[in-house]
């Protein structure tokens, strides 16, 4: 005793009509000619040479690439509750140093970020 379910997509293949039938028989009815489309002899494949088609493909794909490609997108975040050091439209400058083996550099570094 087997309890397989049956699965159908439609209501004529539920009833199996004789039309039905007909229309599984005739799905595929007609080949499509693969030999004649790569074998033909126009004078449209005589010219492309497979170096260009190459070049073709290669600069279709990289402008692909390159359109999908997309800056991100940097957008300000105002503060919730502002610092005390922070006005916007007003600079602030800090005080910095950078060492290397016997050379210090003193910098003063000036920071301009207006969040509003």
């Amino acid at each position: 005793m087997s309890m397989s379910k049956k699965y159908w997509k439609g209501l004529p293949e539920l009833h199996n009509s004789p039309e039905f039938q007909e229309q599984i028989k005739n799905e595929f009815a007609e080949p499509f000619p693969i030999d004649e489309f790569l074998n033909r002899d126009d004078s449209e494949c005589k010219g492309t040479s497979r170096r260009d088609f190459l070049k073709v493909m290669g600069f279709s794909t990289a402008a692909v690439a390159l359109a999908a490609c997309e800056t991100p997108v940097n957008r300000s975040i105002p503060y919730v509750v502002k610092p005390d050091e922070v006005t916007p439209g007003v600079a602030n400058f800090y005080a910095s140093t950078f060492t290397m083996v016997t050379i210090t550099l003193q910098f003063l570094l000036k920071q301009e970020k207006d969040v509003l």
